[in-house]
């Protein structure tokens, strides 16, 4: 028998190939790096939401710390932060000290970026009862986490950076809230001084004229705080 009778024939070569082409596309779709790059792409385009997804779709092709921080660190972008402490928090499972480490210096970030929140709301034109006091916890929160990480790997120098940052934002709050205590105790013994019986009424129209200059005086108050106080937004370093 010939050689040319051992070789299969053309067709048959031709569609193993083909065979083989698609599995090796359909095991290159079932890797976890094609979400991670695509992860990435839309992390760096701030599609955070996006990059949820992806990076989701690659852990739970296989898990690793390298796909639980891309996911820990998209959750915080996307303000969905009680996913983000839990996926930094299955990081930390693993024991390792390194791991252990950058799940501290995450959750500093991650009670600053509540802090952010919080104080948002203190100067707001309606502020919630104890949004200041929750803003200087959950700062207070961020130095405890940052100075662990720092008692964990001491050549931190964006732990340690952070943390004075954390310290400065504390005595900014904390003078803020003993002058708005001072504030309110004048105002509680203006509210407690005799009534002028000889007051006329006010009527409804100027009533509500008074109140809205007062909101208009809030909020003027409230931009002029802000602005004396630093920017301290986006100064988180990694």
């Amino acid at each position: 028998m010939s050689a040319s009778h051992d070789r299969p024939p053309v067709a048959w070569r031709v569609t193993a190939a083909i065979v083989i082409a698609l599995f090796s596309f359909w095991r290159l779709q079932q890797s976890p790096h094609v979400d991670t790059r695509a992860g990435l792409s839309a992390y760096a385009a701030k599609d955070y939401a996006s990059a949820q997804v992806h990076f989701t779709a690659a852990l739970d092709k296989q898990e690793s710390a390298t796909a639980l921080r891309n996911l820990a660190l998209a959750n915080l972008q996307a303000k969905d932060l009680d996913r983000a402490a839990q996926v930094a928090d299955r990081l930390a499972a693993s024991g390792k000290a390194n791991d252990l480490a950058w799940r501290d210096f995450f959750l500093g970030n991650l009670a600053w970026r509540r802090s952010e929140l919080a104080e948002f709301e203190a100067h707001g034109p309606v502020p919630p009862a104890g949004a200041l006091e929750r803003a200087i916890a959950h700062t207070e929160a961020a130095s405890q986490a940052w100075h662990s990480a720092l008692e964990s790997r001491e050549d931190w120098p964006e732990a340690s950076r952070n943390l004075q940052r954390a310290e400065l934002r504390l005595a900014l709050l904390r003078e803020e809230q003993r002058a708005n205590a001072g504030a309110e105790d004048s105002q509680v013994e203006k509210m407690n001084g005799p009534p002028d019986l000889n007051a006329a009424p006010l009527d409804p129209a100027e009533q509500d004229r008074l109140m809205q200059q007062l909101d208009r005086l809030d909020l003027q108050e409230a931009a002029r705080k802000a602005a004396q106080k630093p920017d301290l937004s986006g100064v988180l370093e990694w």
